[in-house]
């Protein structure tokens, strides 16, 4: 079984936001938001080799896995901007539903992360935006 099989048999598992999988191990997360993504980044640790099942990948989640620089991503749902991002970095991707954009919580508006990384011309660059974002 490949990684990404893998991380999509865990994800179904639990009642996770998102699961990494590959050499040999499962990181598994339940926390909403992208911090999470954003500390495994700022870990320093190599995740070239892992995929990930993600409940919802939009254009900031995409960002991100280009910093984490895994080689794929499955998502529950996914934003059509996100695709763009994970073509241009060679990341496959598959997808069960995909959306317009994500939502904020009451599924009125662009999610303010979303909105803050619609100008971001790269990961770095967006990495930065989201923490912004998220600070407010």
């Amino acid at each position: 079984m490949n990684n990404i099989e893998l991380a999509k048999e865990e994800f179904l598992k639990g009642n996770y936001t998102f699961v990494m999988a590959g050499e040999g191990k499962i990181i598994t997360n339940t926390d909403k938001g992208l911090s999470p993504i954003i500390e495994l980044i700022e870990s320093g640790d190599d995740f070239s080799e892992y995929a990930v099942c993600d409940k919802i990948t939009g254009r900031a989640a995409a960002f991100l896995y280009v910093l984490l620089g895994i080689e794929a991503v499955h998502a529950k749902k996914m934003a059509k901007l996100a695709i763009q991002i994970l073509d241009r970095a060679e990341i496959k991707y598959s997808y069960d539903e995909l959306i317009e954009t994500v939502l904020d919580s009451e599924m009125k508006e662009i999610d303010p992360v979303e909105l803050s990384v619609l100008r971001s011309g790269s990961a770095v660059q967006a990495i930065n935006d989201i923490k912004s974002a998220l600070s407010k």
